[in-house]
């Protein structure tokens, strides 16, 4: 089922090639097909977040590369040493500094599912929307019948399962089809990036930005 063109979806973007967009839209298709991401809403919707979570299809991998200042920038209750701006990294972000398998697991371990010392790691955000936490690998792990620590890696470098890890995420663990028919477009954001439709989403102003585009592209 054709829901996208390689042309409509080379206007929608703003970093991706011709080529790339070739590439993509008939994956895209494909699999939003196989997941029933097929309405009207629930495609833009998706579309939108996939866009805005992966800088374009772009990163398929959570970057830990954190500065010190940018820990508590990004997670001032753990590492600042301040509770209002402007934050000041604490000793625990002084610590971390760049070390991104030791950031990964300071700041996953020991929630999500990950119960082993380097679980943080293995389990950091991957594919397009970012799927994080051995639990939620593991159930996506045992969706597609393969070992969870392969399904992880496959993620973060295949692009066909980084794209059905997206679409499985938004139509079978999250049921954001249904929500997207019945509430708002910034409720769907919120449940993939805050975990709650109640939520103020994270970098919701660039989301919406990309679905008034789709919408306008695709009428």
């Amino acid at each position: 089922m054709q829901l996208i063109t390689p042309e409509q979806l080379d206007e929608v973007t703003s970093t991706l090639s011709k080529a790339r967009c070739k590439e993509l839209a008939p994956l895209i298709n494909e699999l939003c097909t196989k997941y029933g991401i097929t309405e009207k809403l629930p495609f833009q919707m998706f579309l939108a977040n996939l866009l805005q979570e992966s800088f374009e299809i772009s990163h398929l991998e959570e970057n830990m590369n954190y500065s010190a200042q940018r820990l508590a920038d990004v997670f001032p209750g753990r590492y600042s040493k301040t509770k209002k701006r402007p934050y000041i990294p604490n000793d625990r972000a002084l610590a971390l500094h760049r070390n991104q398998v030791a950031i990964a697991n300071d700041t996953y371990g020991g929630r999500m599912g990950n119960t082993q010392p380097n679980d943080g790691w293995e389990f950091r955000g991957g594919g397009p929307i970012g799927i994080t936490g051995r639990e939620t690998y593991t159930k996506y792990a045992v969706y597609i019948g393969k070992p969870v620590l392969e399904t992880a890696k496959l993620i973060r470098t295949d692009l066909r399962t980084a794209i059905d890890s997206a679409c499985w995420f938004f139509s079978k663990l999250r049921n954001l089809i249904a929500l997207s028919k019945t509430g708002t477009f910034k409720q769907v954001c919120a449940v993939i990036n805050t975990g709650s439709k109640d939520k103020q989403p994270i970098g919701y102003d660039i989301r919406l930005k990309y679905y008034n585009k789709i919408k306008q592209v695709m009428k």
